[in-house]
């Protein structure tokens, strides 16, 4: 008749927890023992429990504190049933439970065996593997030095497959990665799929072309373990009938791939072969390999965020070197009819902010900005386009309305990804001070004189690029003496106070129109190069100690009548 061995974890308050031990089981506080104790007077690696010569023993790893076994203070001894063992505040009972006799037979032809590696220390003495160890070391080594130097890490996740399959002639293996939900595992982050071996043939398959046993996932995932069952078709407690990778399992080996983040997923190997079964070496490589394996797996994954950083940082500067080449930097200076200035603000990710400056005819001028939808080298490619284009449709004496639907029909022709910009163009009559202003789905204008600063030239259509036609039509104004137009991107207005996210009536609290009208009406007698800087160290304030999380652009034309014109 043979005997099963529990450990009945007695709580302060709660369910009390029956654990198998198996051949052996590891006590603590580190979340990879098999029975995780959360007591202060517990050790990381308290004690050990085990079997040997037909019976089953205890010993302490070094705990701090001590064990009480019956009340009495040991070091190690052998396990009676219903023996207590107390732990500061923890009582665990063992117990002995015998297996009923046609169980007894059927276990007899299976032999199961079970084995939980938590850590080095739990291993069998080294005496009992003198003839194998150097067979072992250099097996490890072989498959370590394999993938150290693989930086790719789907490619890599091949090469711990292929090596380890190698070392340890095995069948079948897979690697799974873990996902949030501990317990749970998932396929290759990289290609989406589950990386596969089976008789040197190695494959990515998809989900549905795996089965996965919940509880053998769940046990090395959640308690760290480095696992070994064989004829574990046996084991009614584990359910291995709905193995990772078959029925009928004669040996399965699964270990945790250890990265100093915790654990990444499992190394799992098995074989359904009669008379094949894994050994406590071959379990002594895998989880050697899973510790190394792991770390690569960090290592590929940090080397290949750290090339993303890099190639996103190129395009950052790429972006900005187009967008800075089509914007303005020559201002004109002792025009006696109009000033006029822009500045953009690129945020750690260049947009597609852009604005121009134009003289269709000699009497008169025009204003224009934008944003292109979009990050980066796409949105700055489309921004040159477009200015190369309005150069070309703002020629002579065509109304704003006019050239914003000449270049809405030049971005839907050619627009890809489902690109789009909004826009607003302003001319101004140097003559009589008539403004006309066409707006394509952009923040309305600003007109600043001494009796204050207010919006006008709303949006009539939406951005260009969405739809073939629109119905985008000119608002005028009469622009006084002395008086300023402003055009600007959502970057001013919605400028956000540093690690700040706070929800008011309406939405989030922003910089906003109020603060803009306020500081412009404020610097209504400044040139438009004063009014920028101005409005610009008002935002810088309002967000420090941060920057604007978006790029900041405007542009200002200021009227001066009275002179010749």
């Amino acid at each position: 008749m043979l005997v099963r061995a529990f450990l009945t974890l007695e709580p302060m308050d709660g369910t009390p927890q029956r654990v198998p031990i198996g051949s052996s089981i590891v006590l603590g506080r580190a979340m990879d023992c098999g029975i995780v104790l959360d007591d202060e007077a517990a050790s990381r690696r308290h004690i050990e429990v085990f079997a040997a010569d037909g019976a089953f023993h205890w010993r302490d790893l070094g705990s701090t504190n001590g064990t009480l076994v019956n009340g009495l203070r040991m070091l190690e001894g052998v396990l009676n049933d219903g023996d207590e063992l107390r732990i500061g505040e923890t009582l665990l009972i063992f117990e002995l439970e015998q297996i009923p006799d046609e169980e007894s037979e059927q276990a007899e032809e299976t032999t199961l065996f079970k084995e939980t590696l938590a850590d080095w220390d739990s291993a069998p003495a080294a005496d009992s593997m003198e003839g194998k160890s150097e067979g072992l070391l250099r097996a490890v080594y072989a498959v370590i030095n394999e993938i150290a130097s693989n930086y790719e890490p789907c490619s890599l996740v091949d090469r711990i497959l292929e090596t380890t399959v190698r070392a340890i002639d095995a069948q079948r293996g897979a690697i799974f990665f873990t996902s949030e939900k501990r317990g749970a595992v998932d396929p290759c982050p990289v290609c989406g799929r589950f990386h596969v071996i089976e008789e040197g043939d190695l494959r990515h398959v998809e989900r549905d072309a795996i089965r996965i046993s919940s509880t053998v996932a769940s046990r090395v995932l959640t308690r760290g373990e480095s696992v070994l069952y064989q004829d574990s078709e046996g084991d009614e407690d584990l359910d291995i009938a709905d193995s990772i990778m078959s029925l009928s399992l004669r040996s399965i080996i699964c270990v945790p791939l250890r990265g100093k983040s915790g654990i990444l997923g499992i190394l799992y190997i098995d074989t359904n072969r009669q008379g094949h079964k894994y050994t406590h070496e071959h379990m002594l490589l895998s989880t050697a390999v899973g510790n190394s394996a792991g770390l690569a797996l960090e290592n590929a994954t940090m080397h290949l965020e750290m090339l993303e950083k890099q190639r996103m940082e190129q395009e950052i500067q790429h972006a900005w070197t187009i967008q800075e080449g089509f914007l303005v930097k020559e201002w004109p200076e002792g025009e006696p009819c109009f000033e006029v200035y822009g500045k953009t603000k690129p945020a750690k990710t260049v947009g597609g902010d852009f604005y121009d400056f134009i003289r269709p005819l000699p009497g008169r001028v025009g204003i224009l900005i934008g944003d292109v939808s979009g990050k980066g080298v796409p949105a700055a490619l489309t921004m040159a386009q477009l200015l190369a284009e309005f150069r070309l449709c703002a020629r002579g004496d065509r109304p704003p309305s006019e050239v914003i639907k000449a270049l809405n029909e030049d971005l839907c022709a050619r627009s890809q990804r489902g690109i789009f910009c909004t826009m607003c163009y302003i001319t101004l009559d140097l003559e009589t001070g008539k403004v006309l202003c066409c707006n394509a789905g952009h923040h309305p204008a600003l007109r600043i004189r001494a009796t204050g600063a207010d919006t006008f030239g709303g949006a009539t259509g939406p951005p260009a690029g969405i739809v073939p036609t629109g119905p985008w039509a000119d608002d005028g104004l009469d622009l006084g003496a002395g008086e300023s137009v402003l055009l600007y991107t959502d970057g001013i207005v919605e400028a956000r106070k540093h690690g700040v996210v706070e929800v008011v009536e309406g939405g989030l609290r922003e910089f906003g129109m109020g603060a803009l009208c306020r500081v412009a009406a404020e610097e209504h007698a400044s040139a438009p190069r004063a009014l920028l800087e101005r409005i610009n160290a008002e935002i810088d304030a309002y967000c420090s100690p941060g920057i604007p999380h978006d790029d900041c652009t405007m542009i200002a034309l200021r009227y001066l009548a009275g002179a010749e014109c």
